[in-house]
């Protein structure tokens, strides 16, 4: 049984894709861009958004890249109180609690972001330690960000289970050896599987999640 749970934010505690993704549309359409599901799944959905927008529009002066940025998290926080926790997520919380297990976040949102989630699911404060982009050298998908949960937990990747919905933060979490669940709430099992995740769940009622965490 896992000694801790780590969870990503945007799209594993709720299903925030349903808000960005459209966002997304919108706030490109005037660079002459169109956001299929595909585009956003390789190169926005669950990275940091410069990294992202850097990767779609390169030619983009810093002002015009403020500009964008300021705009999508703006529509993100204006839709972030439509949006309830995924299925399941209270009660696994809660008996991650009563077992004395700690809780962590290890986002790529900023904490003004995280914040304007985490608020409206009742779940301000209920995480420590939180990994934020600025806590580390390298955002998902690399390692560095799990690395530095588990360093401040004081425990090895075998005895911790991720939770993570995109590709890249299951990257980052398989790199630093931690078993990981994958969400299916924005990409597909199999997309989930060949980023190497243990198992893939739609959401926490899923009885296979109690199986793979040992819990009854």
């Amino acid at each position: 049984m896992p000694k801790a749970l780590l969870f990503d934010l945007d799209g594993t505690l709720s299903n925030t894709d349903a808000v960005h993704f459209p966002n997304w549309i919108e706030v490109l359409r005037p660079y002459g861009v169109e956001v299929t599901r595909e585009l956003y799944e390789e190169k926005l959905s669950g990275r940091v958004d410069r990294r992202s927008v850097e990767d779609v529009l390169p030619d983009l002066s810093e002002e015009e890249m403020d500009e964008l940025l300021e705009r999508e998290e703006l529509r993100a926080r204006q839709r972030s109180s439509e949006i309830g926790p995924l299925p399941g997520l209270r009660g696994l919380i809660e008996a991650g609690r009563r077992r004395g297990l700690p809780l962590a976040l290890v986002t790529n949102s900023t904490e003004e972001d995280a914040g304007e989630i985490l608020q409206p699911l009742g779940l301000h404060g209920a995480f420590d330690p939180v990994v934020y982009p600025q806590d580390a050298e390298e955002g998902k998908p690399a390692a560095l960000p799990y690395e530095q949960a588990l360093e401040s937990l004081g425990l090895s990747a075998e005895e911790v289970v991720a939770f993570e919905d995109s590709v890249t933060g299951a990257q980052s979490a398989v790199k630093a050896g931690i078993p990981t669940v994958g969400i299916t709430s924005g990409h597909s099992p199999e997309d989930l599987l060949e980023a190497g995740v243990s198992i893939v769940i739609g959401d926490f009622i899923d009885p296979a999640l109690y199986d793979f965490l040992g819990w009854e």
